[in-house]
């Protein structure tokens, strides 16, 4: 079953799954997971003589594998060296961090458009840039508009015509 490839064999199986445990720690692209395949087939393919063992060995490197993973997550999680992996901070509210809000108190208000809006570009309200977005239609600079509509951070705006 050992050969003279035996040393050449235990390295790229070894290989392997350190690759593929890259692979499954650290974002990435893909390559060092292929790579890690790869790796681990060829060295299957050199020590195994027939199917059944080869079967049999995946099936361990599969296990191995898993069991790698879930070790290195269980163990790894509060551990200092996968610190650098995991995010801790906490974004509060106290702190002055605040998600978007629907501010509708802009629906109804007659503003100047900034920028051309076609559809989307720049409107000033009470002296404030806003970035809003006609609703479809080709608005001017210079132009007089009016809020219709506030769609979480999107301010919807339509040219105001004024009544006689």
């Amino acid at each position: 079953m050992f050969g003279d490839w035996t040393a050449l064999t235990i390295f790229l199986y070894v290989i392997g799954l350190v690759l593929l445990t890259i692979e499954g720690v650290v974002p990435g692209f893909g390559i060092p997971g292929i790579a890690g395949i790869v790796c681990v087939i060829i060295s299957v393919a050199m020590i195994t003589s027939s199917v059944y063992e080869a079967l049999l060995l995946i099936i361990a490197t599969v296990a191995l594998f898993v069991l790698v993973i879930v070790l290195m997550y269980k163990l790894g999680y509060g551990s200092k060296y996968a610190k650098f992996l995991i995010l801790n901070t906490e974004l509060k509210q106290e702190e002055g961090y605040t998600s978007s809000t629907k501010d509708i108190s802009y629906i109804g208000r007659i503003g100047i458009a900034d920028t051309p809006l076609r559809p989307a570009g720049v409107i000033v309200i009470d002296g404030k840039r806003l970035s809003a977005q006609s609703q479809g239609d080709f608005i001017i600079k210079g132009a007089k508009i009016i809020v219709t509509e506030v769609d979480s951070m999107k301010i919807i705006v339509k040219q105001f015509e004024e009544e006689i």
